[in-house]
């Protein structure tokens, strides 16, 4: 990389003075900073010296024109392509967050599926970490409940491992019939290999063409009469049809194809994808992104386009959009992506204009509840229904997670603004309180929260009761001497109450419910993550009750077949397994009914 650094950086804040000779005629990327030396703006180039001279003579442009008076030194990178730059552009822009770039907000986070290639038996994993290049990614999906979805969805249809380090003996997953047991040896590097690559095609979209192939070995395996496998087969394809069950038929075509819809309000811009393989509507994705002031919706669709694509492992046949800039650039370096042709398309009339449309409508309906009129609306009223002195700035929601006093744990997330704010979530194990006492561990929890911060928020929120709200009123004026608003909101029937019982009634059309609703389900969703990942740390959660050991729990699995029939059936059926008795089967029952709720 080679700088150029410039003593007189503006004229009458319009044009650089930069001797745009000595840049390069050639392809490149080139870095603005400010006077700190903060990345403030990054582009590519198919001529570095041609587009850097362009910021000298084309300025009327309201953005172009902030930019310019903040830029003190240009760096460059000189790349081999166009294409090369344009992916270049992409890594540096999510690097340094330039305040004057589209971008994807929070693209760090995003999660993806990672399945892993170069273990004999590869495993697939979460992962927001996307450096291993022996792997495979995909995604981005918008949240992790989204991408643990699709999963489930996977794993279930092609049980391959999910641990991040295979154990030395087969663990609860196998006696499900979730994992096919690789660290026991019960299943060959091939068999296993082949499960991978049917995942792997089944998470881009080849359901159609996996379903053939099965079909033809359940009938190979019935002539052979080889039953067992072929009971493995069909309960393979059952779940396959269980997911197309849930799919929508939107197109009469066989092709795989994301269709974008775009929508913007000043800074902010908002693009749905619509995943749609084999015809079948698979899901709907929205991204935030900030945007300059006047970006086009072509800017804004080049760039998403290169920031979703680049780190995925899937690319669909069609990329159907609202609008394009450098279509043939874009097609290209999508094409070398894909490793094969990728038609990118702004549909005229059609099906796909159609789609496009839906997928405009679901962009519009996600920014209007992210507007900060909506949010302030949300505030306000609030205030008017909890009688509060004013719209509530921040916003702390508290929930309690446990299974019969086990693993209890409690969570804290954050409303800032009406926005959830992250740096301020926090998770508690419970170390004081023993048994079932949910009061008593909101109480433990708040307290420790309020001994860990002197920041005050204007409304604290509760799951649960009276008792719960009580407990946090004790802990809050133990610590701060003084009470701040205190609710508790019931999720059974969706009543908010105050410390002296009194029921307080929210419209369920008000905006004010739904933003409370959001929060509390958010916390009981972090709880929740929090519990079960020290749960799973246990291994089978049938270890977790008392008196259930190996023996007993193979027993169980063995007659069921899998833990999801296990918790279907009556006590009277668990008790009639051999070897497990009236006692046992009273815990296992009661055990189980509470994991369902969970």
């Amino acid at each position: 990389m080679r700088s150029v650094w410039t003593d007189h950086h503006f004229l009458l804040g319009l044009s650089i003075m930069v001797d745009s000779n000595k840049f390069p005629d050639r392809p490149g990327v080139y870095i603005m900073k400010d006077k700190s030396g903060r990345v403030i703006y990054v582009g590519k180039a198919l001529s570095l010296r041609k587009r850097v001279r362009s910021y000298s003579t084309d300025n009327t442009h309201p953005k172009t024109r902030a930019l310019v008076s903040h830029i003190d030194s240009i760096d460059y990178i000189v790349t081999d392509s166009e294409r090369e730059a344009l992916l270049l552009e992409a890594n540096l822009i999510k690097l340094h967050l330039p305040r004057y770039n589209i971008r994807l907000k929070d693209d760090k986070k995003y999660p993806y599926i990672k399945v892993t290639l170069k273990e004999d038996f590869p495993t697939v994993i979460p992962t927001r970490d996307l450096g291993d290049q022996n792997a495979v990614y995909f995604g981005p999906y918008t949240n992790a409940k989204k991408m643990r979805r699709a999963l489930k969805s996977a794993t279930k249809a092609f049980p391959v491992r999910i641990c991040r380090r295979m154990p030395g003996k087969a663990c609860a997953l196998y006696y499900m019939g979730r994992c096919p047991a690789p660290c026991e040896g019960k299943i060959e590097k091939g068999a296993y290999r082949k499960l991978v690559r049917e995942m792997i095609d089944f998470l881009s979209g080849k359901s159609d063409k996996i379903e053939k192939n099965l079909k033809r070995e359940l009938e190979l395996y019935k002539d052979n009469m080889e039953f067992e496998k072929a009971i493995v087969i069909r309960d393979r394809l059952r779940a396959l049809d269980e997911i197309k069950k849930k799919q929508r038929m939107v197109l009469k075509t066989n092709k795989n194809l994301d269709v974008l819809g775009l929508t913007s309000r000043k800074r902010t811009a908002v693009v749905a994808v619509l995943k749609i393989r084999e015809g079948r509507m698979m899901g709907i994705e929205h991204y935030t992104l900030n945007i300059g002031w006047g970006d086009s919706d072509e800017e804004i669709i080049d760039t998403f386009l290169v920031q979703y694509y680049k780190d995925t492992f899937y690319v669909p046949d069609e990329v159907i959009l609202p609008a394009l800039g450098k279509k043939k650039l874009l097609e290209n370096w999508i094409r070398n992506k894909a490793g094969r042709k990728v038609q990118i398309k702004v549909p005229k009339r059609g099906d796909r204009l159609s789609l496009v449309k839906l997928a405009t409508e679901n962009a519009v309906l996600h920014i209007e509840e992210e507007t900060p009129e909506r949010i302030s609306h949300s505030l306000t009223e609030l205030q008017k229904y909890l009688h509060l002195k004013r719209p509530p700035g921040l916003i702390e929601a508290f929930d309690i997670s446990n299974i019969f006093g086990k693993y209890a744990v409690g969570s804290k997330v954050a409303i800032k603004d009406g926005r959830r704010d992250k740096s301020l979530y926090r998770r508690f194990r419970i170390r004081r309180v023993s048994g079932i006492d949910d009061p008593k561990m909101m109480e433990e929890v708040i307290e420790r929260r309020f001994k860990m911060s002197n920041k005050t928020p204007d409304l604290v929120i509760v799951d649960g009761g009276i008792a719960q709200i009580r407990s946090a009123h004790r802990a809050i004026e133990n610590i701060l001497g003084k009470q701040i608003p205190v609710f508790g909101l019931a999720k059974r029937f969706e009543e908010f109450f105050t410390i002296d019982g009194m029921i307080i009634s929210i419209p369920k059309s008000s905006s004010a419910l739904k933003l409370l609703q959001r929060i509390r389900d958010e916390a009981h969703r972090f709880a929740i993550e929090y519990h079960r990942k020290l749960r799973d740390r246990t291994g089978s959660i049938l270890d977790e009750i008392e008196g259930i050991g190996r023996k007993r729990r193979e027993l169980l699995l063995k007659h069921f077949g899998s833990l999801e029939r296990l918790k279907r059936a009556g006590r009277d059926e668990i008790e009639s397994v051999p070897g497990v008795g009236k006692l046992y089967s009273e815990r296992v029952y009661e055990f189980l009914r509470e994991v369902g709720r969970d």
